[in-house]
């Protein structure tokens, strides 16, 4: 019988139905209602009831049924941004809106720990398989962007992260690379040059930025502080950034793949900034509706204020906030001013959240402010670009968040000396060509220069009269 143009037409609820699990265990299930575009999340009674049972982001309790929006935030912060949603859309034929559709296409191999599976299908029950890339094959993708996106390989998508830059997710084993699918994991993430010409030797850039910051982390506080990159040459430089989501597990590698070369893996489960604060990826930037002069005061995306109160559910508070100070002060040591809501990420357990390893460091006011945008995605206090910070917003900053000056002047200090000491140190490392050595030592002494002029604004942070904020 024929359905009456009053009726909404019907649809299979399973065909909007997806499988949660964290690694190979069974979270729960998420569904969508197609005609109203809402969705929901029910956790499995075993997930709610075991020890290692935790909350997937802080909006989507164990206890209460979680808000459709919530969900929805959650799930668009898994998708990808910019020119590889477009590829996505384009070659899968999905709405960029059909988030469901989206995540189902994408589900296996989401950041973190997550798969979204359709019904009957678990981790287990999908067969491995891996495809070795020569460095010829990546140096060929790579010239040939223009024409063939760099996240489409074998006829489809494979970028399942967050983010606007060119990516593609391999397992890396020894130094082969792997395109890996079915019930197998990336462990590593490669970043080839960007094609914009204005954003030359932003590869050395951004592994001189990650090394150096490490090496802070490692003088200041003697733990890995910041993932780990290299650079490989194909001989093209590309960025290879270690996931700190994977742990490659010892013993017996997966049978039958690869000729036995690649590891086990383990997925850890990750959030960033913004499903930590349930907000939209719209929303990453502080001033989330621009900085004209009318817009400017609106300031509701995400700001250090509201990472730092997130106190409550870090598992170690004082760590996961010193993590976060040192976070704050790269931005400024480095240049780094597109430091945005979802540039930071937490491991998320059941005792709450533990701040990841950094990523994502690049010294962006070495770079043409024609070109590119040199304002903070983050304010220091009410200081949106770095010729602005001074003693006074950054001592409104610790206000807003919650810090003790004192604390965050000694760190200050700390960081700004060593900086001083390790900026021109790390730019010699062999890895540079002569041409990125030079690009890297600009923003070495740019690097030292910032390190000098807030060193000298450190004293006069914890002096002013708290009744002035």
């Amino acid at each position: 019988m024929a359905t009456r143009a009053s009726e909404a037409p019907a649809y299979r609820q399973a065909d909007y139905t997806l499988q949660v699990f964290a690694g190979k265990t069974p979270v729960g299930e998420l569904t969508q209602n197609p005609l109203e575009g809402s969705f929901s999340l029910s956790y499995s009674l075993d997930w709610v009831a075991s020890g290692p049972g935790f909350p997937l982001a802080p909006a989507l309790p164990l206890h209460t049924p979680p808000g459709s929006a919530a969900i929805r935030r959650f799930l668009e912060n898994l998708l990808p941004e910019g020119d590889a949603l477009d590829d996505l859309s384009r070659v899968e034929a999905i709405s960029k809106s059909n988030v469901f559709g989206l995540i189902r296409h994408l589900g296996r191999e989401t950041t973190g720990a997550l798969s979204f599976l359709p019904p009957g299908q678990t981790p287990d029950n999908i067969p491995p398989s891996a495809r070795e890339i020569t460095a010829e094959e990546l140096h060929e993708r790579i010239a040939n962007r223009d024409s063939l996106p760099f996240t489409v390989w074998d006829g489809k998508v494979r970028l399942s992260v967050a983010g606007q830059q060119d990516k593609l997710l391999v397992q890396k084993a020894g130094e082969r690379l792997f395109l890996v699918d079915g019930s197998l994991s990336s462990t590593h993430i490669l970043k080839p040059e960007p094609r914009r010409s204005h954003l030359k030797h932003m590869v050395a850039n951004e592994h001189y930025c990650m090394r150096l910051a490490a090496r802070l982390g490692h003088l200041a506080y003697r733990q890995t502080m910041v993932a780990h990159v290299d650079i490989v040459r194909v001989p093209d430089p590309v960025l290879c950034i270690r996931r700190f989501d994977r742990v490659e597990l010892p013993g017996p590698a997966v049978p039958g793949v690869a000729d036995g070369a690649l590891p086990r893996v383990r997925r850890l489960h990750v959030i960033d900034g913004c499903q930590a604060l349930d907000l939209p990826v719209s929303m990453k930037y502080e001033r989330n509706i621009g900085s004209g002069r009318d817009v400017a005061h609106i300031r509701d995306g995400a700001s250090f204020a509201r990472l730092n109160a997130l106190r409550p559910r870090l598992e170690h508070p004082a760590v996961g906030l010193r993590q976060m100070g040192f976070w704050s002060i790269l931005t400024l040591l480095l240049g780094n001013s597109d430091a945005h809501g979802k540039n930071l990420s937490f491991q998320v357990g059941p005792g709450g959240l533990s701040v990841c390893p950094l990523y994502d460091l690049v010294s962006v006011l070495h770079f043409d402010a024609d070109q590119i945008d040199h304002e903070f995605a983050m304010a220091f206090g009410d200081a949106f670009h770095f010729q602005d910070v001074a003693p006074f917003p950054l001592a409104d900053h610790c206000e807003r968040c919650g810090i003790d000056r004192r604390f965050f002047a000694r760190e200050l200090r700390q960081l700004c000396r060593l900086a001083q000491k390790e900026a021109l140190a790390v730019a010699q490392d062999p890895v540079y060509t002569d041409a990125e050595r030079g690009t890297v030592t600009t923003i070495a002494h740019a690097v030292i220069a910032r390190a000098q002029r807030l060193d000298a604004m450190v004293d006069a942070i914890p002096r002013f009269d708290k009744d002035l904020f």
